[in-house]
């Protein structure tokens, strides 16, 4: 059986640690993405960049067939209709992507109670909050709300972050309140393993499965079991 290619995207901290990472899916070979890219055989494309190779990869994916797994928030990808199977992902912690899933299904129920909704990442982050927009689109509070910390200090001393994952943290809470009430959920992902370990699910649900030549999230793929 030939491989089938998996090209990466971007030079940051995320499409190195997918491209370090030991994926061991044997029909699949992992590699960089080149500009010049002559592959013509239907591919996997995982986008981790800023976007300035996106019109690249969609034109590849046009017209090779490709998948593309958009790992990249607040791009025109969220909106775009296409003709090859293009998979949305605000997040690829599959503990996390399910708890997404669980409140774009319940959510609504709380739309009356006071939520506040708190955000942390690495400093070096400049993209939307993906993961917290689709929490507070679920929950029907408006992005504005949502609070952001990218301080160290009050990462380390307030949010008890370890020193040494600083740099390579996501951390959500939510707080729901009804008077003297309160529920508090919090997700907390250290490192890069479990968005590498969720990529290659995601990869895997690929392969196996013919997706659709339209957008999808990937909470579909969770909706209908696939992940």
């Amino acid at each position: 059986m030939n491989n089938k290619k998996a090209f990466v995207v971007g030079s940051g901290k995320l499409a190195n640690a997918i491209l370090k990472a030991d994926f061991s899916i044997p029909t699949v070979e992992l590699l960089p993405w080149q500009a010049s890219n002559t592959t013509t055989s239907p591919s996997i494309v995982i986008h981790a960049g800023s976007g300035r190779e996106l019109k690249d990869c969609l034109d590849f994916c046009a017209r090779t067939g490709s998948v593309l797994i958009e790992l990249s928030t607040g791009l025109a990808t969220e909106k775009l209709e296409t003709a090859f199977p293009l998979v949305i992902c605000p997040n690829t912690s599959i503990l996390l992507l399910k708890t997404l899933f669980m409140l774009q299904q319940f959510g609504h129920n709380f739309k009356d109670y006071e939520i506040s909704i708190m955000e942390s990442h690495q400093s070096s982050k400049t993209t939307e909050p993906g993961t917290a927009y689709h929490f507070a689109n679920s929950l029907h509070v408006p992005h504005e709300r949502v609070i952001s910390i990218r301080d160290a200090k009050t990462q380390a001393y307030k949010i008890n972050i370890p020193v040494a994952h600083l740099e390579k943290h996501a951390y959500h809470q939510i707080v729901i309140k009804d008077k003297n009430d309160e529920i508090k959920i919090e997700t907390k992902v250290l490192g890069h393993d479990s968005y590498s370990n969720g990529v290659k699910k995601i990869i895997e649900v690929c392969l196996k499965n013919k997706l659709a030549n339209k957008r999808h999230t990937v909470l579909d793929l969770v909706d209908m079991g696939l992940l």
